[in-house]
């Protein structure tokens, strides 16, 4: 009987090797999304959908080797973590809390999903997808998971008192939460604690997923387990951590240096120690763009890279080439080919089809509807020559041309001087050169202002932590703390209480949904100054007026 298992787990062992090393690729579609196929019948719809929960050919072999992970290997580790290693304490484990606390999303409702689709699968964090992938002729099998658009542009839900409803959120709006350093930081340490213990590694897996199939069960032992081990042990000795850069900070994400590392140019074992950070944006009018990323680097060949829009112009082939850009984010993001990011360019211009239409949470407190046509004047005059102008409506403000403005209002400089054109040569040379026009950094786009509100903390890194505080440089805080946080509604952004020493720091009372972390304005790349000049010439009525304007873009 012993014999014969061994000859079973050795064929599992020598067909996991054959699948995990053969050059094509081998992919699951992601489980929720595949279950929402049959009644996605116009673009507008699968846009939402493949947005939520579409996977872009990121579950995979290859991408087992870069972004992704093996499911239930990863559930099982983190929540091994938590007992310290007590198998039997594991039935108290709260997943959805373990998960949440680095701003994954599992809530009970999508407050924007289209109503006329049935609800999605809401059972696992969303922005985290997995699907089971299956050899057709070979006996191994495993359940693999990535991240997904969701991850970072779907918020929680506030309320008209500024708290955050985790239950609730609204597809397209930034996730200020998503904290993927120190996700990546404790998967590493979890990986590094058990992954060496495949004994209680997988029991672990069958006590919180005990409908696992005796392939994947064979596979996760004899394959990935020990895979795994020998990569973290590689990795501790040459890095000390998982990844040669910080995935940033709550809300502020580094897809920079996650490029750079897919394009294989940071050295290897060398750690990047001066990284610059992109608050993630509110997609709110984001079609309007020529280019995209807030230095425009990407454009669409053969087009201007800068060129006002207007109305007429979001049209089928201008949605087209921004989808070209947008299925390239996967690359870094989730860890895929170029290849396969041009494979999925369909599944990306049906999230541009959906981004058309969609409309931020409207804002969730109370508006002094009198300052209402000052705000507006004082947006025209001052603003709407960079940020778009809006049309005369008062209650819900529309975009009707955007100039797509690139420039330099003395905001940090950092990202503009590490987007170079290594880089852009690096995309450029690839063969995703076809969908993609690079260049290295001039200036920084300035953004549309659509659902500005729910954007916090402001500038392209993050520095400043309401939009009073933007607008009166002077005040802004050397130090505030992001991440699980409630809002101001009055001064519109991170609630906070000035501690006398230069901190905004959380109201007392406030707990806190995710992990919090303190932002020090005095790092590398995460200077506060700049965008002075445009509030220079206003007086306190003449602010307070166009910070109610905002409320409403």
């Amino acid at each position: 009987m012993k014999r014969r298992w061994y000859w079973a787990a050795g064929l599992v062992a020598l067909a996991a090797f054959v699948w995990w090393s053969q050059p094509t690729q081998i992919a699951a579609p992601s489980a929720r999304l595949a279950a929402l196929e049959p009644r996605l019948t116009n673009p507008q719809d699968r846009g939402a959908a493949v947005f939520a929960f579409g996977d872009f050919g990121a579950l995979s072999a290859d991408t087992l080797r870069s972004s992704a992970a093996p499911w239930k290997l990863l559930v099982a580790a983190l929540a091994l973590r938590e007992v310290e290693g007590d198998v039997a304490a594991l039935g108290g484990v709260n997943i959805v809390a373990l998960f949440r606390r680095y701003g994954f999303h599992s809530p009970e409702t999508i407050v924007n999903w289209p109503a006329h689709l049935p609800p999605p699968d809401l059972s696992a964090p969303v922005g985290l997808n997995a699907g089971y992938a299956a050899h057709d002729i070979w006996p191994v099998a495993v359940t693999i998971a990535n991240t997904g658009c969701a991850a970072c542009h779907a918020s929680v839900v506030y309320g008209a008192d500024g708290r955050p409803d985790p239950t609730r959120i609204w597809l397209g709006t930034p996730n200020g939460s998503i904290n993927l350093e120190a996700y990546a930081q404790d998967v590493f340490a979890a990986f590094r604690a058990f992954a060496g213990d495949t004994d209680r590694l997988m029991q672990a897996v069958m006590a919180l997923f005990p409908d696992t199939t005796w392939q994947e069960r064979a596979t996760l032992r004899w394959a990935i387990a020990g895979t795994i081990a020998r990569e973290v042990a590689a990795r501790d000795a040459q890095l000390g951590r998982l990844l040669p850069f910080s995935g940033g900070l709550p809300g502020a994400t580094n897809g920079l240096d996650a490029l750079r590392h897919r394009l294989g140019l940071i050295p290897p074992g060398r750690i990047v120690s001066e990284s610059v950070y992109n608050s993630v944006p509110e997609l709110g009018g984001r079609v309007w763009r020529t280019g995209l990323l807030n230095t425009n680097t990407y454009a669409v060949p053969g087009r201007a890279r800068l060129s006002p829009m207007a109305a007429a112009q979001i049209d089928d082939d201008h949605l087209a080439g921004l989808a070209g850009i947008i299925a390239y984010f996967t690359v870094p993001s989730m860890g895929v080919s170029d290849a396969v990011a041009a494979a999925h360019i369909a599944d990306a211009a049906q999230v541009a089809a959906w981004m058309r239409d969609y409309r931020p949470q409207p804002f969730p407190g109370e508006i002094d509807e009198s300052l209402l046509p000052k705000g507006r004047s004082v947006y025209a005059a001052g603003c709407s020559g960079c940020h778009g102008r809006y049309d005369d409506s008062l209650t819900a403000p529309a975009l009707v041309s955007f100039p797509n403005w690139l420039g330099d209002v003395g905001t940090d400089r950092r990202r503009i001087e590490l987007t170079d054109e290594t880089i852009a040569r690096a995309v450029a040379a690839g063969p995703y050169a076809a969908h993609i026009s690079a260049a290295a950094a001039e200036g920084y786009i300035a953004p549309p202002l659509t659902g500005i509100w729910s954007s916090a903390p402001y500038l392209h890194n993050g520095s400043v932590p309401t939009l009073w505080h933007l607008m009166h440089p002077e005040t802004r805080p050397e130090r505030f703390v992001v991440g699980g946080h409630a809002l101001d509604l009055d001064r519109v952004g991170i609630a906070g209480v000035d501690d006398g020493s230069g901190g905004w720091m959380p109201p007392e009372g406030h707990t806190p949904w995710a992990i919090p972390v303190e932002v020090d304005t005095s790092r590398y790349g995460m200077s506060r100054t700049g965008h002075e000049d445009a509030f220079e010439g206003l007086d306190a009525a003449d602010r307070a007026a166009l910070l109610e304007y905002l409320k409403r873009l």
